[in-house]
């Protein structure tokens, strides 16, 4: 896809594409860091990272459509984290090696994750619940669909995936405190049932 800048055809390959958005990323991180998500403006953005409002119109609609991207991107790399042995661990109800593989991703990225919390923890929320449970399961099941409409369902996922992310943020900004070695064995200790519970409800091939 190309986009059009001043009469010219810039592609997102190019470096100079690259280098501004780099640029727009690091001003609004800094920016959030310092004064938080809602009293961050475009204005602001364009400001610390010395470009103009046009360029950053080039990259993003605005400082929410930015925020997801980099919600985008944070998802892309736990996938990656997790690959298919999630669905492997998942399909043998393997919780402890299941804990272990999540906060393992969390630890490399703790940076990121703090970020994108503090930004929003019910997206965040939205986003774990989703390539967690959510995305393995419904590869797995043969009435994903109809059964995680059921309210039961969804109270147990609303309580699995809130008490993670709250247990993820004061774990990582308290990470001299605790070792990665206790913070799973708690998680795992406080989600095990709640998780088995959610996954008994699903006919699991």
């Amino acid at each position: 896809m190309c986009i059009i800048m001043l009469g010219d055809f810039m592609n997102k390959n190019d470096l100079r594409y690259i280098k501004t958005e780099k640029i727009i990323k690091e001003s609004f991180i800094k920016l959030v860091n310092n004064k938080g998500f809602e009293k961050t403006s475009v204005s602001d953005i364009c400001k610390e990272g010395i470009i103009s409002r046009n360029a950053f119109y080039l990259h993003f609609a605005d400082k929410y459509d930015l925020l997801e991207r980099m919600f985008d991107e944070f998802g892309a790399m736990l996938i990656k984290s997790f690959g298919s042995k999630f669905d492997e661990k998942l399909f043998s109800k393997d919780i402890l090696n299941l804990t272990q593989i999540y906060t393992d991703a969390m630890s490399e990225n703790r940076e990121a994750f703090l970020f994108l919390v503090n930004c929003s923890s019910l997206r965040m929320e939205q986003l774990i619940s989703k390539i967690v449970i959510e995305d393995p399961v419904c590869r797995l099941s043969l009435d994903y669909k109809k059964a995680a409409q059921n309210i039961k369902v969804r109270l147990n996922r609303c309580y699995i995936f809130s008490a993670m992310v709250a247990y993820t943020k004061l774990w990582i900004e308290n990470y001299d405190k605790i070792s990665k070695e206790d913070a799973t064995y708690e998680l795992y200790k406080l989600c095990e049932y709640p998780t088995l519970m959610y996954i008994e409800n699903f006919k699991i091939i």
